[in-house]
């Protein structure tokens, strides 16, 4: 179990530092020079010894490398730099506004959870049934949905038409009722064609057939059998879940004018504010990789063919 966390370990800090350098390059890539577009987002005319200033100022008139390793030794101490435009430090505008987009996540995820996984289940287990024709023809209309077409609709049903909700804002446990909805109504698709494809995948193995014909009982069967073979695909399900909620969570908080970070990653992109868009996009990209490394320990855990073969390479 050391070696193997050790390991995984180790290529998670390398992927890392990799991505470090990919996200430093990637925004000095990017077309226009940062000080002429910042000026004349304030709506000054760029010139030339004030750009140069700003350049100064900001170290980039130094090499990519100089630059690079500066940026590097500042984030190891926990500095990701200061906004071009607030002159804030980016680490305190980030986590000031990640405590409502977590929460967004969190409250779609534990409904889309409670909601998917029983009628997945479900439908998988009275497979051709009225239920299993509806629910999979649902499925098919939902995938079909944008988000963001739902966001709208659900907008003015209930925010218009019915004014039971707010639909802008985020400052009390109200707002978050139509995100959540929207969010949910549009992954929970896919977690209930998800599921019920792994149950029907388990439902025909060959030990469940051996389980059913030696007469064991449903709730010997379901719980120790069927369910336990789904362990696997379920964590695989979950662990690469987290993209997905995060992309939805930025066009829901942009649609519902929600104060969390995907609005504020996109209003940054949108005034060129290179030190924010790069703050966000390593603390995305870090959380998707920490979410696949608890995902790799999960299936060592939960698998015992992981730990197995990792013997068997080991030796």
């Amino acid at each position: 179990m050391v070696r193997y966390l050790a390991s995984r370990l180790g290529m998670l800090l390398l992927t890392l530092l990799l991505l470090t350098l990919f996200v430093f390059a990637l925004m000095h890539l990017a077309p226009g020079d940062p000080a002429a577009l910042m000026l004349q987002g304030l709506g000054a005319s760029p010139d030339g010894n004030m750009i140069a200033y700003y350049q100064h100022k900001w170290g980039l008139d130094q090499s990519f490398a100089a630059q690079y390793l500066t940026w590097l030794l500042e984030l190891l101490q926990g500095n990701l730099g200061h906004s071009y435009i607030t002159n804030k430090p980016v680490a305190d505008e980030i986590f000031s506004r990640m405590g409502p987009t977590l929460m967004l996540m969190a409250s779609s995820f534990v409904l889309t959870f409670l909601v998917s996984v029983p009628l997945g289940v479900l439908t998988a287990l009275r497979e051709r049934s009225l239920l299993d024709r509806v629910v999979y023809g649902g499925t098919v209309l939902g995938l079909s949905i944008p988000l963001y077409w739902l966001a709208i609709m659900l907008m003015l049903l209930f925010g218009v038409i019915w004014p039971l909700f707010p639909i802008i804002g985020g400052g009390s446990l109200r707002h978050y009722v139509l995100p959540v909805t929207t969010i949910s109504m549009i992954q929970s698709v896919y977690f209930i064609r998800m599921i019920r494809s792994f149950t029907l995948e388990s439902k025909q193995a060959f030990y469940i057939e051996a389980a059913v014909a030696r007469g064991l009982r449903r709730r010997i069967l379901y719980p120790s059998y069927l369910f336990r073979a789904m362990l696997i695909p379920f964590i695989t399900i979950v662990g690469t879940s987290f993209p997905s909620f995060f992309g939805s969570s930025i066009i829901i908080e942009n649609v519902f004018s929600f104060p969390g970070i995907g609005k504020y990653m996109l209003d940054m992109i949108y005034i060129r504010d290179f030190p924010v868009i790069q703050g966000c996009s390593l603390l995305l990209a870090s959380a998707i990789f920490i979410v696949h490394f608890m995902t790799d320990l999960c299936y060592y855990l939960a698998d015992p063919r992981v730990r197995l073969e990792k013997q068997r390479w080991e030796n």
